[in-house]
């Protein structure tokens, strides 16, 4: 009798293995994993024909990553199912199992739904510059859970987790220069100083062009002239300051000067106290 019971569970597995839902089950794996192989193949070869292209990368490895997710789940409910097991109170006990799970996990869940949003909405790619708060550098890694970026001052790099990017700055390729220069100086020649240096700022290699735009303000101690640039948005801060030493050259050169800040101060005094008000002063220089 004992023998028999040692021995049942032994023959229903061979029975289990030996039957069609075994087999089927066997076959359906199989063809879970040839499948993921495939994509994973079809990943390789677009990334190798689109290894510049860093944002159709970050897109496609997005939905490789949604590939496996699906691939997986539907080949253990269908399994499930082969075998006689209720899918549907299955995906129930599920439900309850999701809703205290994503109390616990809360965070990587809008992690990951931020960067499908991302993504989806084109908010940036990998290789893209962009400004996140008062940091500024180029994206060079993207994955549903976090973004790194790289500064473009010194290359430290920032790990930021997608569910703090509420809102980020893609930054172009457009920058402006204000020049300070002095209410006396002559006008017409700061004119023809400064279109003189835009062609040379626009002759630097990595500078697009350059445009003289002319008077942008007037401030307390000097007129502001404006100057903009075009160049690559990770070159911004080099092409920034070769455009700035040809400037102060240029000025140079024409004898203009860029003026201090000043503190102009009126002090009203009556005629009848001025006497006395030199007086006084006159004697506390003395002491």
């Amino acid at each position: 009798m004992k023998n028999f019971v040692m021995e049942k569970p032994v023959l229903n597995f061979i029975h289990y293995i030996s039957s069609a839902n075994f087999i089927v089950s066997v076959l359906l794996v199989l063809a879970a994993v040839a499948l993921w192989g495939f994509v994973k193949r079809l990943f390789r070869r677009f990334a190798n024909h689109s290894s510049e292209d860093d944002r159709k990368n970050s897109f496609f490895r997005l939905l490789v990553m949604i590939s496996r997710f699906l691939i997986v789940l539907i080949t253990i409910l269908s399994v499930l199912q082969i075998n006689g097991i209720n899918v549907s109170s299955v995906i129930t006990g599920l439900g309850l199992v999701s809703a205290v799970v994503g109390l616990a996990l809360q965070d990587i869940l809008k992690d990951v739904i931020m960067g499908i949003r991302i993504i989806t909405d084109q908010f940036f790619f990998v290789g893209d510059i962009v400004k996140y708060q008062d940091f500024e550098g180029r994206v060079i890694d993207f994955n549903v859970r976090a973004t790194k970026i790289q500064k473009l001052s010194d290359n430290s790099i920032m790990t930021v987790s997608n569910r703090n990017i509420s809102q980020i700055i893609k930054s172009g390729n457009v920058n402006g220069l204000n020049v300070p220069l002095s209410y006396e100086a002559d006008v017409r020649k700061i004119h023809q100083v400064l279109s003189a240096v835009c062609e040379k700022i626009g002759e630097v290699e990595g500078i697009d062009s350059c445009v003289y735009k002319g008077t942008q303000d007037f401030e307390d101690s000097a007129v502001i002239y404006k100057i903009v640039f075009c160049c690559s948005p990770e070159l911004k801060f080099d092409m920034y300051r070769a455009a700035m030493k040809l400037v102060q050259e240029g000025l140079e050169e024409a004898g203009l000067e860029v003026p201090y800040k000043q503190l102009v101060v009126h002090n009203h005094i009556r005629p009848s106290e001025s006497a006395g008000k030199a007086l006084d002063i006159s004697s506390e220089a003395e002491i």
